[in-house]
């Protein structure tokens, strides 16, 4: 095996280790009934919403991650992290609690509530820094001229954090 080879192996092996590190704790303790409440509410949250400018549908806020690529690898310390600034930058602001689904908030609550239990490492992830920039840009939309923009877009791809969720906790024998 060439040298470049096995260190290209060993990365995707400890980097799969880290990112899953707390995946048999965090896999039995999401219900898959909050994931389907959730996924449903945020489908009805989304059809509650104005449409986006145009404009505004080009960017993309989150990362292209993947549950099961060595390369762009998101675990359970990535969604712990994603769901805190979706929940501090997102669904806490006034326009959004307007239009929330009755008890939306305490789905959310009780997954950030259970991924803080499962998820244990004071650690940050290796995505940290990406992850502040969604937080960065989530709050640079949400200003000026269209405040709400911002908060629309990141509702809309909220469904991508719930699918990686939902990904981790299929997942077998890690």
């Amino acid at each position: 095996m060439r040298p470049v080879t096995f260190i290209l192996l060993l990365a995707g092996v400890v980097t799969a280790a880290t990112a899953t590190e707390h995946g048999p704790t965090c896999r039995r303790a999401i219900p898959a009934e909050l994931i389907r409440d959730l996924w449903s509410q945020t489908k009805q949250l989304i059809g509650s919403l104005p449409k986006e400018e145009k404009a505004s549908r080009k960017l993309r806020l989150l990362p292209k991650f993947c549950t099961n690529c060595p390369e762009r690898l998101i675990g359970w310390l990535e969604v712990r992290e994603l769901i805190g600034v979706y929940q501090s930058s997102v669904f806490n602001t006034e326009f959004l609690q307007k239009l929330l689904p009755l008890h939306y908030n305490v789905l959310l609550h009780r997954l950030q509530h259970t991924l803080q239990h499962c998820v244990s490492s004071s650690k940050h992830s290796q995505w940290s820094e990406s992850i502040k920039k969604v937080e960065k840009k989530i709050k640079r939309m949400s200003r000026g001229r269209r405040r709400d923009e911002g908060v629309m877009k990141a509702v809309g791809e909220f469904i991508f954090v719930l699918r990686w969720i939902d990904e981790l906790r299929e997942q077998i024998g890690l």
